[in-house]
């Protein structure tokens, strides 16, 4: 009893270090609203997203707000997961780091991760509330499909839907059939395309919940300027992205045109006859 006594106590203090080590309260452990994870180069908020930040500390006066810089994830990744540590540092893009970062961080502590450019306007409380009890993982839509990793909410620790995205990441990054251009290395090996595809694993059993938009994106969070991560060929898919939006719309709305002309035509006709065989 005593020597069970004596490895609780140490077991403990060795939990207080370990989470005091990476700027995480003891007290972060708590249920899904105690943490809120962000990730920058410095341990400086850039002065652009300093409003970004504060809306969540004064939205989440009880969480423990934790800005992890470059330096504190690859130690914190070297400590807890040495297995995937030569796969992180061999990452060629500084946001597929941080990609697998926000991973790591939400299945070890869980908690809510959101981009520095992220404005929050509802309260995490809010958030998880209307998700069903069922949804370990709240996750927010992103387009042209798909869901996002700017913001990722993990109600537990160690949740089984973010065990296997991490599972997954050792393969993704070295498999030979993604192109090798900067913006799908990083969508497809580590980032909202990989993420998509290993949570789509778990949607069926209700474990995932995907925010609708028109809630994400006109009620609970506002955006600043960010995708300081994309490259040159991210700006090109993004313009024919957009192009393509341009000429789908007008392909739309031309049907629709026709269509409500035939409608109005038939609608005519059909007048006519009735007053003519009145």
């Amino acid at each position: 009893m005593v020597a069970y006594f004596l490895g609780s106590c140490v077991r403990a203090v060795l939990s207080v270090i370990t989470l005091s080590r990476y700027n995480v309260s003891a007290h972060a452990r708590k249920p899904y609203t105690s943490i809120i994870h962000v990730i920058w180069t410095t341990s400086e908020v850039p002065t652009q997203w300093k409003q970004s930040a504060e809306s969540w500390t004064q939205l989440n006066a009880k969480s423990v707000y934790c800005h992890w810089n470059h330096s504190e994830l690859e130690a914190f990744v070297a400590d807890e997961y040495p297995w995937l540590l030569s796969t992180y540092l061999a990452y060629p893009y500084v946001i597929q780091r941080c990609d697998v970062a926000r991973y790591l961080l939400l299945y070890h502590y869980g908690g809510t991760y959101a981009d520095l450019d992220i404005i929050t306007v509802t309260p995490m409380s809010v958030i998880f509330a209307s998700a069903p009890v069922t949804a370990g993982v709240i996750v927010a839509p992103t387009k042209p499909f798909g869901v996002a990793t700017e913001f990722i909410a993990v109600r537990r620790p160690r949740d089984p839907v973010m065990r296997g995205v991490i599972a997954g990441l050792r393969r993704a990054a070295a498999s030979p059939w993604y192109p090798p251009l900067p913006y799908t290395a990083v969508m497809y090996r580590t980032g909202p395309v990989y993420f998509t595809r290993l949570i789509n694993c778990y949607g069926a059993e209700g474990r995932v919940y995907v925010i609708p938009a028109f809630r994400y994106y006109s009620i609970y969070v506002d955006h600043l300027d960010g995708a300081s991560w994309h490259a040159w060929d991210g700006q090109i898919i993004w313009k024919l992205y957009l192009l393509y939006r341009r000429l789908s719309d007008s392909i739309s709305l031309i049907l629709l045109s026709f269509t409500v002309f035939v409608l109005f035509i038939l609608i005519i006709r059909n007048s006519c006859y009735f007053v003519g065989y009145s």
